[in-house]
């Protein structure tokens, strides 16, 4: 069974459904009177992975046969970047248990429940379920709509057939979609929602962190991370739809390159992750900006009344208790002017920096080249 063993973030769509699949086929194998391995036996490999790869190993193998076997084709060997489908979905796996997990350490590193009201339950959720499944609908909705508009049901069947045809109906939508929907909706989350939550719940800064950031160093940093997965992920988005089209001699594929639309949604996908990671750091500087204000505007006041003489310098703090009150009060100023009002790095910010630019680039780049063929 799969478990978050985390106080915060929720379980995967993925993880419910392997539990599921393995309750059935427990059933199953009781009916038929199996034996079934010892509940001390358990798999080296998560139950999500197992199921996940089950899927693409029957779409590669079993479906893919069968296509050759019908229409005398193989998508995955005349076109090997195809293979960027399952990868990605893998690649998505991965990053939403990830990302889930790096979640719920980071709240518990950054002792999230000493910093907010007694009893709020804010953070307890990554990603909201009617958000998630709204999502899910939508997306199903409009991959349906797009493959009846643009008329691929004929050139799918004419090519690949019917085992084809089911990949494209059934497993894409129902099995590789939610898994991406549930990464799209957890990166969202992580660069939109979570940064408004901070400032709305009122979140205390740690003005004693070493690091001069507010204790909100894992924040930025899980923030930076899921960046560049979704980076990477829409890298395989673009080789799976581009690669046939540059590397003709190589790669076999029936069908057109991508419409404008889609041309317009990958650079989209662009706009999003630039856009988010901008918007996300944002919202945490300001967040830290005005908590920080807040505190040295409080701080400063206090000088008034530890000061007998405040605007006199040369007659002020002759009293030693009221110096070692002043040193004390002075020492809690520079704590938290000291405190930067970003939760990153000067080589983080150039790590994302770079992150933005260079794929961009290449995406460009991908699209002028196949202009000119």
């Amino acid at each position: 069974m799969s478990a978050n063993k985390h106080t915060y973030g929720e379980r995967l769509w993925v993880e419910i459904a392997a539990d599921r699949v393995a309750t059935l086929s427990e059933r199953i194998a009781r009916r038929l009177g199996l034996t079934l391995p010892s509940d001390e036996w358990s798999s080296p490999v998560p139950d999500p992975y197992l199921l996940v790869g089950g899927v693409v190993l029957f779409d590669i193998f079993v479906l893919h046969t069968v296509q050759q076997l019908t229409v005398g084709r193989n998508t995955v060997l005349d076109n090997p970047s195809w293979l960027a489908l399952p990868a990605t979905v893998l690649l998505a796996v991965v990053t939403n248990r990830y990302a889930r997990d790096r979640y719920g350490s980071v709240l518990e590193e950054i002792r999230i429940e000493t910093r907010t009201a007694t009893g709020s339950t804010a953070f307890r959720r990554l990603v909201p379920v009617r958000f998630k499944r709204a999502f899910f609908l939508i997306a199903v909705g409009g991959y349906y709509s797009y493959l009846v508009l643009s008329g691929r049901i004929l050139p799918i069947l004419e090519y690949e057939g019917v085992a084809g045809l089911f990949g494209w109906v059934v497993i894409i939508p129902f099995v590789y979609a939610p898994i991406l929907v549930e990464t799209a909706a957890i990166y969202l989350s992580l660069h939109v929602s979570l940064p408004r939550r901070f400032d709305r719940e009122d979140v205390k800064i740690y003005y004693f962190d070493p690091h001069n950031l507010g204790g909100l160093r894992p924040v930025g940093t899980v923030l930076k991370q899921s960046y560049y997965l979704f980076t990477l992920s829409v890298v395989l988005i673009t080789v799976l739809l581009y690669a046939p089209f540059l590397f003709p001699e190589m790669l076999y594929t029936p069908y057109q390159p991508p419409e404008q639309l889609v041309s317009v949604i990958v650079g989209g996908l662009w706009a999003v992750g630039v856009l988010s990671i901008a918007f996300s750091l944002g919202s945490l500087h300001r967040y830290m900006r005005k908590r920080r204000r807040e505190e040295l505007k409080m701080l400063e006041s206090r000088f008034y009344d530890l000061i007998s003489e405040p605007y006199d310098v040369r007659q002020t703090l002759k009293d030693s208790e009221e110096l070692r009150q002043w040193e004390r009060e002075k020492h809690r100023i520079e704590q938290v002017r000291d405190t930067r009002e970003f939760p990153a790095t000067i080589r983080m910010w150039s790590q994302i920096l770079f992150s933005v630019v260079l794929p961009l680039g290449v995406q460009w780049a991908i699209q002028w080249f196949i202009g000119l063929v």
